[in-house]
């Protein structure tokens, strides 16, 4: 993690990182991401990474301009593509509706990838969201 952060926490700025973590996570990767996602532990590719509070030693807990909480993901965008890099703290909930959102196009695009349902679901109740 870096030093110097850009929050993101408007909604149109919000949905254009997470399109962009979800070009780079692209179906070959979305499988990884859910199964990482199920035992409530982040993922990335190169520039883009989730993260949850385990995830982060007490080093990049400081670094950030408000700690992560066990209820939120951290979604970050790096350098090169942005400077400085670029995060939003999303609840549970908001994060699982991108996800979900996402997976459901992608199934739609690739029906034979329909298996990710059920990784959706098993994070769905990781996150306790029902």
């Amino acid at each position: 993690m870096s030093r110097e952060y850009e929050v993101i926490d408007n909604k149109d700025s919000i949905d254009e990182l997470v399109s962009n973590y979800f070009n780079f996570i692209n179906w070959r990767y979305l499988e990884d991401a859910l199964k990482n996602f199920a035992k409530r532990e982040g993922y990335g590719q190169g520039i883009v990474f989730v993260y949850f509070q385990s995830d982060l030693d007490a080093y990049d807990m400081a670094q950030l301009p408000t700690p992560l909480d066990e209820n939120h993901i951290l979604i970050e965008l790096g350098y090169p593509a942005v400077e400085p890099e670029q995060i939003a703290y999303l609840d549970f909930g908001t994060f699982y509706g991108y996800l979900d959102k996402h997976i459901r196009k992608e199934i739609e695009n690739s029906p034979e990838i329909a298996k990710l349902t059920d990784l959706l679901s098993e994070v769905k109740s990781v996150l306790q969201l029902g």
